[in-house]
């Protein structure tokens, strides 16, 4: 399994057609928050177990067997987990988050994803045109006309909440 820290777009980008996975309905969640951040528990980028990250977004691949299971390859538990471990791992008290940093979420299929997604890296380079974080050693996802980073980003923007998310996946709706 490819994987390179603070790149999760493509690290899930090559996840969603590896065999380890194994078989299922595969979907590419995007999380965001309405302001442009995330509040994540349970993320190895964190500074401690206990403490959240602020991320202006982060992508996971939500796997349907049986049940539902969550790849997020910067969990501190590790991956795949159930979906509701997973849940309760990283979004420990919705409550208590400042709106603006509560999780805003898109749902999209992962072969949609796989054939749609398309990256220049740019959005991880610092004015000087050096890198905030080292980038993945495979080539960048491209696409003719594809989607970019942003516009996913932004599409989770105005999606669904996470009370919303986790209802359409407990009924097992098709997700939109």
């Amino acid at each position: 399994m490819d994987y390179q820290p603070f790149w999760c777009e493509e690290n899930i980008w090559r996840l969603t057609t590896d065999a380890c996975v194994g078989v299922g309905e595969r979907w590419v969640l995007f999380l965001t928050g309405s302001s442009g951040h995330v509040a994540c528990w349970g993320q190895c980028a964190a500074s401690s177990a206990d403490a959240p990250v602020l991320w202006d977004y982060h992508v996971v691949l939500v796997v349907r067997q049986e049940t539902w299971a969550v790849w997020d390859l910067d969990c501190r538990q590790g991956c795949p987990l159930p979906a509701a471990t997973w849940f309760a791992a990283t979004f420990p008290c919705p409550d208590s988050v400042r709106p603006v940093f509560q999780p805003r979420c898109l749902l999209i299929s992962a072969d949609e994803y796989r054939t749609q997604f398309t990256s220049d890296r740019t959005h991880m380079r610092n004015p000087d045109g050096g890198w905030q974080q080292p980038p993945p050693p495979w080539p960048a996802p491209q696409q003719a006309h594809g989607t970019t980073l942003a516009t996913y980003v932004t599409r989770a923007r105005r999606g669904l909440t996470l009370a919303e998310l986790t209802t359409r996946l407990n009924s097992r709706v098709e997700p939109r």
